[in-house]
């Protein structure tokens, strides 16, 4: 069997989820032959490329932007066109890698190669050459750009979206509420903390977005002792700004780092934006979560569902040291929203996912 991954480079989850998927596969069965793909790198299309530079502007400098679009897309009248135009800008590059690798099967977790994988299945419908198409949702919430009659199984973080999918779906395809993968290490990590401090965790994905600068200055003002370890990911204007920054509690700064189930092991508490597979490998970790800085649209209802289900606070108009200064106070919420994340992990998605695609594709 030979499996294509296709990801995409608009910050790391979508990335992180395809790894997941390559490591999981990998884990369960030796002999198979499965790529992970990048489909927004400039060697795969130079189009792609320019759209996920477009995409990075828009998030860091119009957000709100983005949040009209996101809503706008989300109809299902627009959001048609907006998975053909997607679908149709992209097909050629995926043409192209269809030829190059000749999968068995086609995993994407980002809709755009999703996009040009079911127009490519569309146009040749009746083609020998056949690939199991899977679709893998990295986000806590369902949006209309997902949504294709072509895709043979879904995955799904959630049993609420596997219902709401279920109710667009076409006759035959398969909807799976696995959960997002992860590695597996963010829940099997050693737990590891000091006892005299409460050692606080701060990340804002691949890209360092999170308003960082502002909650460690937050932090500054918390007059409980603290041991607060941040992670600039790929960032490194941030990185060299943070490194010259004075700190009012011991703090350990980091660029883009390969063991964050390490830092969350070591953690009691993370602050972070609410990217979904950030927040999914803190649920595997039992590591509460203080959300704030939400890109709008999914990241919101990202943020809405671990709040929901007692895993989370948002920070919304409070002050960050406020947050953590009641937290801190309350050590039976803290330990409880340690249990509710744990309730909400999935640590086996990627494996469950595999399974299941080859339970698929000996069916078919």
């Amino acid at each position: 069997m030979k499996i294509l991954i296709l990801s995409a480079s608009i910050g790391s989850g979508h990335t992180k989820a395809a790894e997941a998927i390559q490591l999981g596969i990998r884990n369960e069965e030796l002999g198979i032959d499965v790529r992970v793909v990048d489909f927004m790198a400039r060697e795969v299309s130079t189009l792609n490329w320019l759209t996920k530079k477009f995409y990075l502007a828009a998030l860091k400098f119009i957000p709100d932007l983005y949040d009209r679009i996101y809503k706008f897309a989300d109809g299902r009248r627009v959001g048609v066109s907006a998975r053909f135009l997607s679908s149709a800008s992209m097909y050629l590059p995926f043409a192209r890698l269809l030829k190059k690798f000749q999968p068995d099967v086609v995993i994407c977790t980002h809709p755009f190669p999703e996009a040009a994988a079911s127009l490519w299945k569309f146009l040749h419908a009746k083609s020998a050459e056949k690939f199991l198409l899977a679709a893998v949702l990295t986000d806590y919430s369902l949006h209309e750009i997902w949504i294709y009659g072509e895709v043979d199984a879904y995955f799904v973080a959630t049993e609420e979206m596997r219902a709401k999918l279920a109710a667009h779906s076409r006759a035959g395809q398969k909807i799976f509420a696995t959960g997002i993968p992860i590695d597996e290490k963010f829940s099997a990590a050693q737990k590891v903390t000091d006892e005299t401090r409460t050692t606080i965790l701060i990340m804002g994905g691949g890209l360092g977005l999170g308003s960082i600068e502002e909650t460690l200055a937050e932090l500054n003002r918390v007059s409980l002792p603290l041991k607060i370890l941040v992670v600039a990911g790929q960032n490194e204007n941030l990185l060299a700004r943070l490194r010259r920054m004075n700190f009012n509690h011991p703090t350990e700064i980091f660029g883009y780092v390969t063991d964050v189930d390490k830092l969350m092991a070591a953690a009691d508490l993370l602050i972070t934006k609410p990217g979904a597979l950030t927040m999914t490998e803190a649920f595997a970790a039992g590591l509460p979560l203080i959300l704030h800085a939400p890109i709008p649209g999914p990241e919101a209802l990202n943020a809405a569902y671990a709040t929901t289900h007692g895993a989370a606070i948002e920070v919304g108009d409070k002050k960050i040291s406020a947050v953590v200064e009641e937290l801190l106070s309350e050590p039976a919420r803290l330990a409880e929203m340690k249990l509710n994340a744990r309730k909400l992990s999935k640590p086996r998605a990627a494996t469950e996912i595999f399974n299941r695609i080859k339970k698929i594709g000996s069916v078919e």
